[in-house]
């Protein structure tokens, strides 16, 4: 078994064992906030469910453009819609005095970007290219959520404090699952694994501490 194979398996095991952990959430469906962040590792795990099937048949990741790279922009389009949609309009009211934690955000996506560079300028398959640089686009625009939320003052309820761990875990796995690319791109075996491993860990966790975060949020 090749090292793309095993840790996309280790990474599908993981995240699938994640969204088991919060099926309660899209059953009752009584917390929308947690509910797309459940979705969201559902996304990842489907992707990467398509992509030990294609390596399975002897097919590549890197040759041509393949849906299985988009789990990752599915699953950080919920990542951002929860964050966006949810949660910023209780802590920034768009004043002066919180331009300064928009701009902190803003380090997010700039590192993304940063990291899509070396991916543009391989000689990867052009198609290859544009999955990436689409996962990627969407990757940065939750990041830039995720940095915000972990510096922005809190509010009274507590939200924001509540909801810093997954923040800071789904942060993590944005910059690994971006070095991951990477590595892939570039045939980088040891980075690809060092990088699958941490996602091993960050899309196994991410529900259970939204769990503790949402239950801390809402009693």
């Amino acid at each position: 078994m090749n090292t793309l194979m095993t840790v996309n398996l280790a990474i599908l095991v993981c995240a699938t064992l994640g969204v088991l952990f919060g099926t309660r959430y899209l059953l009752t469906r009584k917390n929308l906030y947690a509910s797309m962040i459940v979705l969201g590792v559902a996304c990842l795990a489907l992707g990467r469910l398509y992509q030990c099937a294609r390596l399975w048949t002897g097919g590549l990741l890197t040759e041509r453009f393949q849906p299985g790279i988009l789990g990752v922009m599915g699953a950080f389009s919920f990542f951002f819609s929860s964050n966006y949609g949810q949660v910023d309009s209780l802590v920034d009211d768009g004043g002066e005095e919180m331009k300064r934690y928009r701009r902190l955000g803003l380090i997010g996506p700039v590192y993304v970007a940063a990291l899509t560079i070396p991916i543009l300028l391989s000689p990867s398959h052009a198609g290859f290219k544009v999955a990436c640089t689409l996962s990627a686009l969407m990757i940065g625009c939750a990041c830039y959520f995720h940095v915000k939320h972990i510096f922005i003052p809190d509010v009274d309820r507590g939200i924001v404090y509540c909801l810093r761990g997954y923040n800071a875990l789904a942060l993590v796995l944005s910059v690994l699952i971006m070095w991951e690319l990477v590595a892939m791109t570039y045939g980088w075996d040891t980075v690809m694994i060092i990088a699958g491993a941490g996602e091993c860990v960050a899309s196994f966790l991410i529900v259970p501490v939204m769990d503790r975060g949402v239950k801390k949020w809402t009693t």
